[in-house]
């Protein structure tokens, strides 16, 4: 099939689904909330730090929970972003947070023996092994990178880790400061929960239900059998001959006291996905958490568990049997702590999924899917102050802040759509009306009065807001695809969907929008305008730069490829850079210097997915959706006191200074440089996808030109294949850029 036909099938299957259908995760089975459902699978890269110039201030790193470990004496471990805290819960209604630990990924799973905390991380940074003898201070004993790790079970000097669609990796623990890989093999669906008796290993393998394996010999394990479950398998613990597995509906109960014949005795259903369970310290009472909530159940008859409690609190992700206590990491809510009959005690609260942002002045507003819009002061960067939370129903998916208002969307199609809220005093937010959009809203753009919404599969909707306490509809404008994101300028609105393309539309009257031009190009997220271009998060090209001085000729002048699956997009207005939101990687720094030929610059790896992105003069901030915020500065833009006096003007590019020829050329290429005094300068070579070929020059020059000269090869001397490649030079007034095309 060719790739503008499989395009046009995925783009029949999206239109066709509706917007707040749901997904799952194909390596974990979780729920991705609706706005996170865009686009063709991905195989997520392999993170490679390139050599930026952003300097990394701060990391607002609260998000999400979905681990909680019960250590000895009455602490608690729990997930919350991207730290590991600890808390004391001698007094369960009161609880003291004692440590916490910054994890470089977010944890899946994680297991506790004796004082020691083995702790699986995502986004390739493996394998963590914690000391926790004294829990105020967590020590790390060692660990192993280069691994997207699911699951960890510990039994003896071996750790046996679900890496999904990879299979199970099996880590030498001989000595833990130094853990080894020893093999990895593959396994039906996805292998996702682990847990070891002895020899015999259970693995939760998706859709393919529970595995079991004898791996006497881990380079030769044994496929002893297997059993169905119902959806999606994602957690598995074994005990006295049981083996109890979460499913997409609840808890199933095996016998596998003959390890190659498991035989269900006995499920509870939930009636919806749940994702771990645990032991207690009563034999006959296990702990099911999972999106129902919490639930207690009775299995001294494993054919027929019965409830015998059941949480109010849903989204539950982990569960831990305490000291007298039942402890639930909900996914966007934080930490329960609750008595054994579960009455709360205590609700540890996280910050959420950051989605969007935006900064106003020395305020940072950040959209929280989970719900809501959280306030801080950045008049210090490097210890932002949280101000405020503003509420929205039911969740945070785009904002927008002019003058004093807060214009906020949700994508949860559930009537309340658009949020007006007074921010005159930030730290007092002021409710003034909730609109009714009859979609789940993606964007929105502000021109003056008028309020252009990306309103899902309803296309464009346009609001009047001149009266903030009673917004009015105008019109709409259908046009059969999942609208994502919209910026009005004049009486043009530009437009993004996912699977529609891209949109020029009149709204010279709002009530009767028509379309002047529509590009069908591949799956767009988001896109940020600076004079007559475009600058567009595609989600399966990269960066694509779009010509719209004429609306009703829309002109791609150039994609450039990230890796990954860019979700959000802004042009610097001081600098000849435009920031990526990077849904595997973080944040990709692109240089724009010729918009006709961008280039990767630099990367900035995040604890999870970068989901929005965010620039105002020398500050770019990184929404980075479970773990929090990532704020960076930008050396390249000296700030200044009175931003009245700022010049947005973008630097005209000074293409003087880098020179090329032959193009295409083969295989010598003269590289000439100048700059206007001594300095350094550096000159590297990287190929299409932003990946460091070598490097030609790195030293101090005095000032006038220079010439040096490729032969089109890498660091090692070795010819690199046809294609195209991009000459970075970087003095110390500039950084700029050309691509070159290699032809042999």
């Amino acid at each position: 099939m060719s790739l503008r036909s499989f395009l046009l099938v995925v783009i029949i299957i999206l239109i066709s689904v509706p917007a707040q259908a749901t997904r799952i995760d194909v390596q974990n089975g979780e729920l991705i909330p609706a706005p996170l459902a865009n686009g063709p699978e991905i195989e997520p890269p392999i993170p490679q730090q390139r050599d930026g110039d952003l300097e990394f201030i701060a990391h607002l790193a609260e998000g999400t929970s979905k681990s909680v470990r019960a250590l000895p004496n009455n602490v608690v471990v729990w997930q919350n972003g991207a730290w590991l805290m600890t808390h004391d819960v001698s007094n369960p209604g009161s609880p003291v947070e004692i440590s916490r630990y910054l994890l470089p990924a977010q944890p899946s799973d994680m297991q506790v023996i004796g004082n020691t905390l083995y702790v699986a991380l995502r986004k390739s940074a493996g394998l963590l092994i914690l000391n926790y003898t004294d829990p105020t201070n967590p020590v790390q004993i060692g660990s192993l990178p280069g691994f997207d790790l699911l699951s960890v079970a510990v039994s003896g000097n071996r750790a046996y880790c679900g890496r999904g669609t990879a299979g199970v990796l099996v880590i030498d623990l001989t000595d833990p400061t130094a853990p080894e890989d020893i093999t990895l093999f593959d396994t039906p669906g996805s292998a996702n929960g682990t847990s070891i008796d002895g020899t015999i290993l259970y693995v939760a393998m998706g859709t393919s239900g529970l595995g079991v394996y004898d791996v006497t010999n881990p380079l030769s394990p044994i496929n002893l059998g297997s059993a169905a479950t119902s959806g999606f398998c994602t957690y598995v613990q074994e005990r006295d001959g049981l083996a109890f597995a979460c499913d997409g509906d609840g808890l199933r109960i095996f016998d596998v006291g003959n390890p190659s014949a498991p035989t269900l005795l006995g499920s509870y259903s939930a009636g919806n996905t749940c994702y771990e369970m645990c032991f207690t310290s009563n034999n006959d009472v296990v702990y099911l958490a999972g999106l129902p909530g919490m639930y207690a159940l009775l299995i001294s008859n494993p054919a027929s568990p019965i409830a015998l409690n059941v949480s109010s609190a849903d989204r539950g992700y982990s569960c831990a049997a305490g000291d007298g206590v039942a402890l639930m990491a909900s996914r966007y809510a934080g930490l329960y702590v609750m008595d054994n009959n579960f009455t709360l005690m205590a609700n540890l609260a996280n910050a959420g999924f950051s989605m969007k942002l935006h900064i106003d002045g020395s305020l940072l507003y950040v959209a929280d899917l989970s719900g809501g819009v959280r306030v801080y002061d950045l008049t210090v960067p490097e210890a932002p102050v949280f101000l405020a939370k503003v509420e929205t129903d039911p969740n945070c998916q785009d904002l927008e802040v002019v003058g004093n208002t807060l214009y906020a969307v949700n994508s949860n199609n559930s009537g309340a759509g658009l949020t007006l809220t007074d921010m005159t005093v930030p730290a007092t937010p002021v409710p003034l009306s909730v609109f009714n959009t009859t979609n789940g809203t993606m964007g929105l753009g502000l021109a003056g009065d008028l309020c252009v919404l990306a309103n899902g599969f309803g296309g464009l909707r346009t609001v009047d807001v001149s009266d903030p306490l009673a917004p009015a509809l105008l019109g709409d404008l259908p046009f059969g695809a999942n609208a994502t994101d919209v910026m009005p300028v004049g009486n043009v609105a530009f437009a993004v969907s996912f699977g529609g393309g891209m949109l020029s539309v009149d709204i010279t009257d709002p009530t009767t929008m028509s379309i002047l031009n529509q590009q069908t190009w591949g799956f767009l997220n988001a896109l940020d305008l600076t004079g007559d271009l475009a600058w567009v998060a595609d989600g399966s090209l990269g960066l694509r730069v779009v010509d719209i001085s004429d609306p009703n000729n829309l002109v791609s002048l150039a994609t450039q490829a990230v890796g990954g699956q860019p979700r959000d997009v802004v042009r610097s207005q001081m600098s000849s850079y435009v920031f990526l939101a990077d849904d595997f990687y973080g944040l990709r720094q692109m240089d724009v210097s010729d918009p006709t030929a961008p280039f990767l610059l630099g990367s900035y790896p995040s604890a999870d997915r970068g989901m929005g992105v965010d620039t105002k003069v020398d500050l770019v901030v990184l929404a980075a959706g479970e773990t929090g915020v990532y704020i960076y500065r930008n050396p390249v833009v000296v700030a200044v006191e009175d931003e009245a006096e700022m010049d947005y003007g973008v630097p005209a590019p000074l293409e003087s200074l880098l020179k090329v020829a032959p193009n295409p050329f083969n295989p010598r290429l003269e590289i000439s440089y100048s700059q206007p005094g001594p300095g350094s300068v550096r000159i590297d070579i990287f190929d299409a996808r932003g990946r460091y070929v070598r490097t030609l020059l790195n030293r101090h020059e005095p000032a006038g030109t220079g010439t040096v000269v490729w032969s089109g090869d890498d660091t090692s001397g070795r010819a690199v294949a046809s294609g195209v490649y991009y000459i970075r030079l970087v003095t110390e007034e500039r950084v700029t850029g050309k691509n070159v095309t290699l032809v042999r």
